[in-house]
């Protein structure tokens, strides 16, 4: 299954010859580069140039006159690709075997999977202090096959079917040079049907924010693109459910609501007695406090958030009382299911 591989590039020589070497070592299915020089320096330029030729991987270059951001070079890519498959890949990351065949295998196992990451630092997945990339991924790849879904696709390193960008179009350029375009195009996919999800057994490494850490406007810019996000799709929220019990048909209707929920972006907490039937998403936490002291466990855990609970569902009445007293301190409002 043909993919084209859309890089935009501006300046980081470095980064990019190692992100485009280890393209050429480590990918195993038929693909294309398309590459977009954002008005780079002149040994980048030439370092790009250089790619293509007789004997060489397909190259696509697209140059532009200045730096136009992330965003809109994306949409430069995505308008030269007829492939069934994209990726788009920060030019700072390092990818590794197997990874882009592993990520459209699993796209291809399930059709209502529309968008696609790798396991990563950027995710969670951080190699120990010293230990080489490459050996953490070959651990990596023994959950081949498997995935977890996402309540948000993120950019740096994202695989998406054809059929997503047909059905709802490329990335808004509203976003400037970059922040929340991705969450934002990942929303667009989940309404029309589509799953995010990461590809458990591929690896990619990022150098994270090694781009935007120049651009001096980045957190004037982060704020307006988060205004804009949550304008058009309301502010995630955090939710907690206090399961004082093991009951069944409480546990699939409180799986049921969460997963809608999280599917929506937001972030849901399942404090425990007993260990249930808990929904894999990456915005499902479970945490299992016990039977000894866990009404205290669970007031303790809501009251010590930084970032305080919007909503907490309870069954006990008596609990539910006490959290509302306590309401002036976690900010929530308490409701029972």
């Amino acid at each position: 299954m043909r993919c084209d591989i859309i890089i935009p590039v501006w300046n980081q020589l470095v980064f990019t010859k190692d992100c485009i070497d280890s393209i050429f070592k480590n990918t195993d299915v038929e693909y294309r580069l398309i590459i977009i020089d954002n008005a780079s320096d002149e040994k980048t330029r030439a370092y790009l140039e250089g790619l293509k030729g007789p004997g060489k991987a397909p190259v696509t270059l697209l140059k532009n006159e200045k730096n136009v951001g992330f965003i809109k070079a994306v949409n430069a890519g995505l308008g030269a690709s007829d492939a069934p498959y994209v990726c788009l890949l920060n030019n700072d990351t390092l990818v590794t075997e197997g990874w882009l065949k592993t990520m459209i295998d699993v796209a291809e196992a399930n059709s209502d999977i529309g968008i696609v990451n790798p396991s990563s630092n950027n995710l969670g997945q951080k190699p120990a202090k010293g230990e080489p990339i490459e050996l953490y991924a070959e651990n990596i790849r023994k959950q081949d096959g498997k995935f977890v879904e996402l309540g948000a696709a993120v950019g740096f390193c994202m695989l998406i079917k054809r059929a997503v960008i047909d059905k709802i179009g490329i990335f808004d350029e509203i976003y400037g040079m970059g922040n929340f375009e991705d969450t934002d195009f990942s929303r667009r996919a989940v309404k029309e049907g589509y799953k995010c999800v990461r590809a458990c057994g591929a690896y990619v490494y990022h150098r994270e924010n090694s781009s935007f850490n120049r651009i001096a406007t980045f957190d004037e810019d982060f704020k307006r693109n988060k205004e804009i996000f949550e304008f058009r799709w309301g502010r995630p929220k955090r939710i907690a459910y206090i399961l004082e019990d093991a009951d069944e048909n409480n546990a699939k209707k409180i799986g049921l609501d969460s997963m809608k929920l999280a599917r929506l972006g937001n972030w849901i907490w399942y404090f425990m007695k007993e260990g249930v039937d808990v929904p894999v998403h990456s915005n499902i936490v479970p945490a299992l406090l016990g039977d000894k002291h866990f009404y205290l466990n669970a007031v303790f855990r809501v009251l010590k958030k930084k970032k305080k609970f919007d909503e907490i569902f309870v069954s006990s009445p008596k609990l539910g009382r006490f959290l509302e007293h306590l309401s002036p301190i976690h900010k929530a409002k308490v409701k029972y299911y």
